[in-house]
């Protein structure tokens, strides 16, 4: 039986015809629609969040579509989250993507592969189809062990996601043991994930993504991270809420050279991946000085 696929849509009814032309590799039985209401004082976002959901009534093949509709714009912080609540009250595992990731068949075929390989294995808490690192070498296998997760497509059991801190209620109690700082490997990493979750919690940032790598970080899970990406991302870029620019190189699967094939090449064990996370943590997200001072330089040259 093919897994539940749950889309989150919004006001972007181009991506959502583009995603859904992209479910056609997969034709999921199940697929569950999460949708955020149109924004006070944006007249055009009732038309276009209209458009958006109505396009799933296009779908061509046996399918059973569940509509999650919000009138109000909750924001995509509460409304992934209720909307992923929602879905896992129905489902014992789900795949994850946003209006604006287009996955590729080979997408499809990892995550479900995995989703039933590590389905009893607790210690896994997501199976990710986008690398933060595009250009990493050196892997065998097919994927790799990390702390982070990167949400652009992705798939997690109900268990794994009800633990989400959806309030953060476990952060003043980290902050006092300096966990992070241990659990991360520096103290750059400390100050700036509790910078980035204080700006979180006090709703400066509309984020659900960084409580997701906080709660899996607190309960020492981990994420499977494919070798190479196994969908485009489309929305980067000035009209992006969150997406405007990255710190890091990205290559989107349709411009890649390197596919994913199969059969897999499993890993023999579970270890994590120290050096991939560190180069994460140095490029993606506290930035090492020089990789910071990169970025500077890219932003301010466009």
């Amino acid at each position: 039986m093919k897994i539940p696929v749950a889309v989150i849509i919004f006001n972007r009814p181009d991506n959502t015809s583009q995603l859904l032309e992209s479910l056609k590799l997969y034709k999921p039985e199940n697929l569950y629609v999460i949708s955020d209401g149109p924004r006070k004082n944006f007249e055009s976002d009732k038309e276009k969040v209209a458009k958006s959901r109505k396009i799933f009534e296009k779908i061509d093949w046996k399918c059973e579509v569940f509509y999650n509709n919000s009138d109000s714009n909750l924001g995509c912080r509460e409304r992934i989250i209720s909307g992923l609540n929602w879905v896992f009250n129905k489902e014992e595992k789900a795949i994850i993507l946003e209006d604006d990731c287009i996955p590729s068949k080979e997408f499809f075929d990892f995550m479900e592969s995995m989703l039933n390989r590590y389905q009893t294995n607790k210690k896994i808490s997501s199976v990710c189809g986008t690398t933060f690192l595009s250009d990493w070498k050196g892997e065998e296998n097919s994927y790799l062990y990390s702390k982070y997760c990167n949400v652009w497509g992705w798939a997690t059991w109900k268990d794994r996601w009800q633990k989400i801190d959806f309030d953060l209620v476990n952060l003043d109690k980290v902050k006092k043991t300096k966990f992070l700082k241990d659990y991360l490997g520096s103290f750059r990493a400390y100050v700036y994930w509790h910078w980035i979750l204080n700006k979180v919690n006090d709703k400066k940032i509309d984020s659900w993504a960084y409580i997701w790598n906080f709660t899996n970080f607190v309960n020492e899970k981990l994420s499977i991270i494919p070798e190479t990406n196994l969908l485009s991302n489309i929305g980067i870029g000035e009209d992006s809420s969150h997406t405007k620019s990255l710190s890091y190189k990205y290559m989107p699967s349709n411009e890649s050279k390197n596919k994913m094939t199969f059969p897999l090449k499993y890993p023999t064990n579970i270890i994590l991946n120290t050096k991939y996370d560190l180069t994460v943590e140095n490029t993606v997200f506290s930035k090492s000085i020089f990789n910071r001072l990169k970025w500077i330089k890219r932003k301010i040259l466009g």
